[in-house]
């Protein structure tokens, strides 16, 4: 039997459609709502905590609106207005400049990249919370291979994230969570807080 192309455009979108439950819509729009809470233009602050198998951890307070970033962790404290990123390294006393576009395709970042459409969504009640879990497709070539985000009911702030790397999990917590109120003049370079600091062009 032959098949036209619209035909096979149509049984393409009937499979879809057939695979996708009211569960897994839901899930998807309660993850994108949290999703959009930390990297959406109304603007987020929170502190975290990462743990990579116990090996490498991370502590610190970050700001996001939009494409404009800063974050504070340890000896490095980072403003990016989405043109020019500047990451001070305090124990060294160097400003360091960088292109934050550039900086997207670095390899430690892809890791982490997010393609929603990747993955197959669900979501269940675990106490008062609300837990999603993200699970890639077949044959996606994707990097996080399953996502649970411990979300609170209502707003949907993330509390916590589990991220499945290749074989390793790496976790997120949050505490200090709001969304909104944050002025631009949180990601303006202070440089006259640092005007004795060598600074270091890497772009």
């Amino acid at each position: 039997m032959r098949y036209t192309l619209l035909t096979l455009a149509l049984i393409s979108c009937m499979v879809l459609l057939a695979q996708e439950t009211p569960n897994s819509r839901q899930a998807k729009r309660v993850f994108n709502t949290a999703w959009n809470h930390i990297y959406g233009n109304e603007g987020v602050t929170f502190h975290y905590k990462i743990n990579i198998l116990h090996l490498y951890k991370e502590e610190g307070t970050s700001w996001n609106k939009g494409d404009k970033a800063r974050s504070e962790h340890k000896n490095t404290i980072t403003y990016s207005d989405g043109n020019l990123k500047h990451i001070v390294r305090t124990n060294k006393k160097i400003v360091e400049l960088h292109d934050p576009k550039v900086n997207k395709a670095d390899e430690k970042l892809q890791m982490f990249k997010f393609e929603p459409d990747s993955y197959n969504y669900s979501i269940a009640k675990e106490g008062d919370d609300l837990l999603v879990t993200l699970v890639a497709k077949p044959k996606t070539n994707v990097k996080m291979k399953k996502i649970q985000a411990l979300l609170t009911q209502g707003n949907y702030y993330p509390k916590r994230l589990r991220i499945k790397v290749s074989i390793f999990w790496a976790t997120i917590t949050f505490s200090n969570f709001q969304a909104g109120d944050i002025d631009d003049a949180v990601f303006v370079y202070p440089k006259e807080k640092y005007k004795d600091y060598k600074v270091v062009d890497l772009r």
